[in-house]
């Protein structure tokens, strides 16, 4: 089986995107280093980026995947297919997708695409997913909420079968590197403080967060609120930062990613607040890639009530929250060592699935399912 990645990643940066896509060929690295060396063989696994990547960036280390640097990715995977095909050809980004088409309409049926989001009311953006999903061969979403939307979407515009959607819609969700060398804990003696970690943005809650951690400090004085980011978006630079010389907020600026889950281990409770307005609650669907970071450390998470959030911690999760005062209150209870530990237990549980390895699986049995269809 041979098969390209690509995503549109202009340098190496410890974030959201470049993280998660680094992450999945390094669990299918693992994968393919499990198999029998005589069955390895029959693999081939090619990933074109615009930038050149070194063999430990970001701690990221390969032994079975090839990564090729090209100017223009998309002209580079038509020639590397023209000189020896692929089976597939997997692309993360709407946009990456549909110049891979019109480009070359042929390898639709070798394309596994991701979707990241999408917008119902918003004509342009479904004229071009509605294209890479006609010509696609699978179209990944990232949560079962945001999958079974598109699958409804579909049905309803009367173009595919239920059998149709159900084989070429799959989930392919976000997922978290696992530590293999979990070196670092928490001691239960140790004060409890919110880390809030990945990308500021408005949404983000941010200022929710730094209210919260004033109104605990009047309780628990040393408790902090860690920030932790790789960048601010735009205009919200200067407001973010006033909001993180608030007493008791502890501006971490970026690290990473190893030394990210070491500190959301340390402080004890994880905050991942979205609050959307947007015309289809659209990335209320999904959830923060750093809610999967918490479960999958075993951190309890202080989280909004969305739709992506209820199909990740279960409707009966107790520690979801709408203001400062929610956080407060859940805060004082976590402080109850006996509810802390269940917690941890709790949400380790749900995220056991979203650990890459686990996460994978599904995709790999996928690509072989289909692989086994031919084109």
């Amino acid at each position: 089986m041979r098969v390209c990645f690509y995503c549109n990643l202009i340098e190496f940066k410890p974030k959201g995107n470049v993280l998660q896509f680094f992450i999945l060929l390094r669990a299918l690295d693992r994968k393919l280093a499990q198999l029998p060396a005589s069955e390895r063989q029959r693999y081939v696994f090619d990933c074109v980026l615009p930038f050149r990547f070194r063999d430990g960036m970001g701690g990221f280390t390969f032994q079975h995947i090839r990564f090729h640097q090209a100017d223009e990715p998309i002209q580079e995977i038509i020639r590397r297919d023209r000189k020896r095909p692929y089976d597939f050809i997997f692309i993360r980004g709407r946009n990456e997708a549909v110049k891979l088409l019109r480009k070359k309409r042929s390898l639709g049926p070798k394309l596994l695409f991701l979707a990241i989001q999408y917008n119902l009311h918003d004509p342009y953006i479904m004229r071009r997913l509605d294209y890479v999903f006609r010509h696609a061969r699978v179209v990944f979403f990232q949560t079962e909420p945001n999958a079974e939307r598109y699958r409804t979407y579909q049905l309803q515009n009367g173009t595919y079968s239920n059998q149709e959607l159900l084989r070429k819609i799959q989930v392919l969700p976000q997922f978290v590197e696992p530590m293999h060398d979990f070196s670092f804990t928490r001691s239960p003696s140790d004060p409890l403080d919110l880390i809030q970690a990945g990308v500021i943005r408005p949404r983000y809650g941010l200022p929710v967060a730094t209210k919260a951690i004033r109104l605990i400090r009047k309780q628990f004085p040393k408790a902090k609120l860690r920030v932790l980011y790789p960048s601010i978006v735009g205009k919200y630079r200067k407001q973010a930062e006033k909001l993180m010389r608030t007493p008791g907020v502890a501006d971490h600026g970026q690290k990473s990613m190893w030394k990210t889950k070491e500190m959301i281990v340390k402080s004890g409770i994880g905050v991942a607040l979205l609050y959307d307005n947007t015309q289809d609650r659209n990335p209320s669907y999904s959830y923060l890639s750093r809610i999967l970071e918490y479960m999958g450390l075993g951190v309890p998470v202080l989280t909004t009530r969305t739709i992506g959030n209820l199909a990740l911690l279960g409707a009966s999760y107790p520690l979801f929250v709408e203001d400062a005062h929610d956080i407060v209150y859940h805060y004082e209870k976590l402080n109850d060592p006996v509810f802390y530990e269940e917690m941890c237990r709790y949400v380790k549980e749900r995220g056991h699935r979203f650990l890459a390895d686990e996460a994978v699986k599904s995709f790999w049995a996928v690509m072989h399912d289909e692989y086994k269809r031919g084109i």
